[in-house]
């Protein structure tokens, strides 16, 4: 099995993340993209919140670069959800354009600092408190 699957692993040009070893966005440290988490609006689907959130400018802000969903989800204590979503090339566009989303659609955010879990409201919690599930 490992050899098929080092063999679609050179096929692909990459590694495969492992299931039972993923990496929750924003703490891997990679200088080259950022991750934030949104809170789930609580009436629209994944899909059109991340539209609604990466689309809101009318004119964006990134010059280059990419936004995407990154695969987890993470619940604090006293709620509520948010999504992870990971933004590389104009970072500071990006952050910019996701920032103007969120306060238009009123919408909370919150980033990962060390092991802390750190809500745009001024809420923190312990990353090992929180529900972490990858979707």
């Amino acid at each position: 099995m490992s050899d098929k699957l080092r063999e679609l692993e050179q096929i692909l040009g990459g590694k495969l993340e492992r299931k039972n070893a993923r990496v929750i966005p924003g703490t891997d440290g990679i200088p080259t993209r950022e991750a934030i988490y949104f809170s789930d609006d609580g009436k629209n689907k994944f899909r059109k919140q991340f539209k609604n959130i990466t689309c809101f400018t009318k004119l964006p802000y990134a010059t280059s670069g990419g936004v995407n969903e990154a695969g987890c989800d993470i619940t604090p204590p006293s709620g509520p959800l948010f999504h992870a979503i990971v933004y590389h090339g104009d970072i500071d566009g990006w952050r910019r354009d996701i920032e103007e989303g969120a306060k238009g659609l009123g919408l909370l955010l919150a980033r990962i600092e060390g092991d802390q879990f750190v809500i745009s409201d001024g809420r923190l919690f312990r990353l090992s408190e929180c529900k972490v599930e990858f979707t």
